[in-house]
């Protein structure tokens, strides 16, 4: 008679949780701010926008989590707008950061 081996199942563990706020050596205040992506001139991603205040063709006026964003250019047109992100298009010459 053979003996049985009695094989016990280790707790999964969660591979792709790498980095927690808490236990990170990056600021949380990073991470939990916007996050601003520029693509030239022409296009502007923000995620973290709260509400759209003033928008007209060459201004828009952003509320962020601390503060406000100004963007002033022409032709401005929102691309996408849902869940904090918001993508605009249209020719940018500046970009202001009110607190």
């Amino acid at each position: 008679m053979s003996k049985r081996l009695k094989i016990e199942k280790s707790s999964k563990k969660n591979k792709w949780n790498l980095l927690k706020v808490e236990d990170s050596f990056i600021d949380k205040d990073v991470l939990l701010s916007p996050h601003i992506e520029i693509f030239s001139n022409e296009k502007i991603n923000i995620e973290g926008c709260y509400k759209v205040l003033e928008y007209t063709d060459c201004y828009l006026k952003l509320k962020l989590k601390q503060g406000q964003l100004i963007l002033q250019g022409n032709g401005f047109d929102i691309l996408l707008f849902e869940r904090k992100l918001i993508t605009v298009k249209g020719k940018i010459s500046s970009v202001e950061f009110c607190i």
